[in-house]
């Protein structure tokens, strides 16, 4: 399992304009953030509202949408908010190639991304990697557990 690189903190930024096919853009002028109250439903719809929390500075929402209530990102709710202080804006961007496997009552989802970012001091960032989703299939798991949650990210800044 990955942590949070410290580099990810500063995700919160600019603009992934590539126009690439196979790539979902997600970023203040995305209009594709799902409404439904089913939200973890869908991996790629979770990470989507992870980011758009994070562009509304909405950062305990952020932090909810880990595992654990959070404590999967390897981070306390504190570390995670203080990590976006330097981000101005982010957008990003999954690919349309999600991966699901089970194992062990548990189904899991590689979701790819392309993060842009620019930091307050207008410094731009890029990353791509995949983030990995989990919820629980077993007899008995409450909704809650059935859900995505981010169980790790694995980014790479370029």
């Amino acid at each position: 399992m990955y942590r949070i690189l410290p580099v990810l903190v500063f995700l919160a930024a600019s603009g992934c304009g590539d126009g690439k096919p196979g790539i979902e853009h997600a970023g203040p002028s995305s209009s594709q953030y799902s409404n439904s109250t089913d939200i973890g439903a869908d991996p790629v719809a979770v990470v989507r509202r992870y980011y758009e929390a994070i562009r509304n500075r909405q950062y305990d929402s952020a932090y909810a949408l880990w595992e654990r209530s959070g404590e999967a990102s390897g981070q306390t709710r504190a570390e995670f908010a203080s990590g976006f202080s330097k981000t101005e804006q982010t957008i990003a961007s999954m690919g349309d190639s999600v991966h699901i496997e089970g194992a062990a009552g548990s189904q899991y989802a590689s979701v790819p991304v392309i993060i842009d970012a620019t930091l307050r001091g207008g410094t731009r960032q890029h990353f791509t990697g995949t983030y990995t989703l989990r919820r629980a299939m077993v007899d008995g798991a409450t909704p809650e557990q059935r859900s995505w949650h981010i169980y790790s990210a694995h980014l790479q800044q370029h």
